[in-house]
């Protein structure tokens, strides 16, 4: 493959290009100056319009007929593309060169650079950005790749000259043909590794096989690479009681970094280095995010001086408690949480930011595991710091067996049962109009917050929440 890749030009199709992440790829190969196609069924803004903003040609649905118009030299195929796809069964049938997205990151861009792969449950995309942040803002060139767009750069992507190339390391697999979490494709030399539970109920039975992956993760770090891990988290205590290189600690007690927040200053302590700053992101959540970053950049010889300049300026990664609307009425939040701890966290943290305000959670199970049962009965329980929940049935849901479905039924009467009113609706017109109800009815609290969570498009629910804002309580403060 090696081979192939050292070619200066080269003709590369993309099937399943419109994803977050074969978009970017798509951007980064066209700027080592390949010529890139792609196919979806899936194609709108705004990747469509990125793509298009580059002149990538986009074919849309999937036809044999591309593949033998265009002629690739290579093709890349999305985790999304299943067999019996007519561009993959010609690929195959013409043994026509394929890589998946994992392993062309790796081939084109990985395989001669000081990769950190950021992996993790939860916090992986807001501490992979910082830390590329904070790299950058040290004058070291670094490239990154990104779940999410840092606010600060506007795309989820970049190709630098330095030797560090900082990377979203998920544990979900990375092809139909590559049943392997795609960190283990990237071989990175360093690794945070945020947080550990079970999630990806579709391709995991139980956490446990997620505790192998994340060994062998551990397995593929050399002996002068460094790991940075979460103490607050038992199965990453246990993975990392023996180590094989380099290892740091942050989180909780007795950990090799630790902070603390007061007064709106941020302290981070490690290795008799100290660094004090005034984050523009909040949330306990995102202080041990903040804290994994700072103790990555450090051991890697980061100044503090450099580190506090990053911290500040950061702005943060949309759809990461991103507010999408302000005034002295309403504030929107978006949020991309969906596991049950992720909600629990951006409720606490909103809650803690705002004492005053009368608090809406508007969620929706739309992920493979939100949409299983596998937490039904620790959902409930993460809605505790919301004063008023609306749900959306979940999406898809004759996708999920029927006997691994969620009942969301009863995960509504088990919010009621903890005094927080509860509804569930089929429309998210049906979900904006109860809202905006809720939010007449509030005459004790002045100030009333939406916090929307879903790791999809929720149906247009964000557009609409802020235009029927704008139309009651005027355009952002």
């Amino acid at each position: 493959m090696l081979d192939i890749v050292k070619k200066p030009v080269l003709r590369i199709h993309m099937i399943g290009i419109c994803g977050v992440g074969m978009s970017a790829l798509a951007g980064m190969l066209q700027q080592q100056g390949h010529y890139i196609s792609g196919s979806d069924t899936d194609v709108y803004p705004p990747i469509s319009t990125q793509l298009e903003s580059l002149r990538i040609p986009l074919y849309r649905g999937f036809s044999s007929d591309t593949i033998m118009k265009l002629q690739p030299d290579l093709v890349i195929i999305g985790n999304a593309i299943s067999r019996g796809n007519p561009e993959v069964e010609i690929v195959l049938n013409n043994r026509i060169p394929y890589v998946s997205m994992a392993q062309a990151l790796y081939y084109f861009f990985l395989w001669d650079k000081e990769t950190i792969g950021v992996a993790g449950t939860h916090g992986k995309t807001t501490t992979a950005s910082l830390l590329a942040y904070i790299l950058d803002r040290a004058g070291m060139q670094p490239s990154f790749f990104i779940g999410g767009i840092p606010k600060n750069y506007g795309k989820n992507y970049h190709v630098g000259n330095g030797r560090y190339f900082v990377i979203e390391a998920d544990e979900y697999d990375s092809a139909y043909f590559e049943k392997i979490p795609k960190f283990m494709v990237y071989r990175p030399t360093h690794c945070i590794m945020t947080s550990l539970e079970f999630d990806h109920a579709d391709i995991y039975k139980n956490i446990d096989e997620i505790v192998v992956w994340f060994a062998r993760l551990k397995n593929i770090i050399p002996a002068n690479g460094c790991i940075v891990f979460n103490n607050m988290y038992p199965h990453l205590c246990a993975l990392h009681s023996t180590p094989l290189s380099v290892t740091v600690s942050y989180g909780g007690s007795g950990a090799d970094c630790v902070y603390q927040y007061d007064d709106g200053i941020l302290t981070i302590a490690m290795n008799g280095k100290r660094v004090e700053a005034k984050p523009k992101i909040f949330g306990n959540f995102n202080y041990q995010n903040i804290a994994a970053a700072v103790a990555m950049a450090l051991t890697l010889g980061v100044s503090e001086g450099a580190v506090v300049l990053a911290i500040e300026s950061f702005e943060g990664v949309k759809r990461r408690q991103e507010i999408l609307y302000s005034s002295n009425y309403l504030t929107i939040i978006e949020d991309f949480a969906h596991h049950p701890t992720a909600i629990k966290n951006v409720l606490h943290e909103v809650s803690e930011h705002y004492p005053h305000s009368y608090i809406i959670a508007l969620y929706e199970p739309r992920s493979a595991t939100s949409r299983r049962n596998v937490f039904q009965n620790e959902l409930p329980a993460a809605f505790k710091d919301a004063d008023f929940v609306i749900m959306k049935r979940p999406y898809r849901l004759d996708k999920v067996p029927e006997h691994e479905q969620i009942n969301i039924e009863k995960v509504i009467a088990d919010i009621r049962g903890q005094s927080i009113t509860a509804h569930v609706y089929d429309t998210v017109e049906e979900m904006v109009h109860e809202a905006f109800t809720q939010v007449h009815s509030q005459v004790h609290s002045p100030h009333t917050v939406m916090v929307v969570m879903s790791n999809g498009g929720f149906d247009g629910i964000y557009d609409l929440l802020v235009s029927q804002a704008k139309k009651l309580f005027g355009t952002d403060e």
